[in-house]
């Protein structure tokens, strides 16, 4: 019944690239209570729109065009074409079932990076292309010294002491990473840029 279903599918839009794009998933392997992030998860699908015209396909004589008509489709427009199956628990199962496209985001948060990584299965569920952007917690050591400047006037002029104190450890100042729309725009136009399909 599936199998048909996307026979007749392939039929009504005959050349179409049909792309699922799911929401993204977090996995949060952080510890700082500094790092917090919110971001909007249907990014990935709305840049997966703008950008997966730029994806070539092979011409036939040795060279690639741009694809045609591509169809972008998110968590609750694919259920509309394919209703019979579960996207939300298995997107890459109803991807090869259904013999369309699927795009997966990943972020991973640990208390030194954000990792932020779009990857293109083809139909067949194999890996055609992925792209990562990542932003870094930036360190900065304060070092604690006690400095007394001692200035005194004389017959010969003005005369400066300087005594370094104890050195106490030094204060930790940390910059969070950030997650931004600029990851989510960068990493999907880097992901379909680099696609060429045969």
């Amino acid at each position: 019944m599936i199998t048909l279903a996307s026979f007749l599918m392939g039929i009504a839009f005959g050349g179409t690239f049909n792309v699922y794009v799911s929401p993204i998933k977090f996995v949060n392997r952080a510890t700082n209570p500094n790092i917090s992030i919110s971001h909007e998860v249907d990014a990935p699908y709305y840049y997966s729109s703008l950008y997966a015209k730029m994806a070539k396909e092979d011409n036939g004589h040795g060279g690639y065009h741009p694809v045609e008509k591509v169809r972008v489709y998110s968590e609750h427009t694919i259920e509309v074409l394919y209703p019979d199956c579960n996207y939300r628990r298995r997107p890459v199962l109803c991807a090869i079932e259904n013999g369309h496209y699927y795009v997966e985001t990943i972020v991973t948060l640990n208390d030194n990076q954000m990792i932020f990584r779009t990857t293109l299965y083809a139909p067949d569920g194999t890996i055609i292309n992925t792209a990562t952007r990542t932003d870094e917690m930036v360190v900065n050591w304060i070092r604690q010294q006690e400095v007394t400047v001692v200035e005194t006037e004389t017959r010969q002029g003005k005369q400066t002491m300087t005594h370094f104190g104890k050195e106490e450890m030094p204060l930790k100042w940390e910059i969070p990473y950030q997650l931004l729309q600029y990851h989510a725009q960068q990493a999907s136009m880097g992901l379909w840029v680099g696609v060429k399909l045969n």
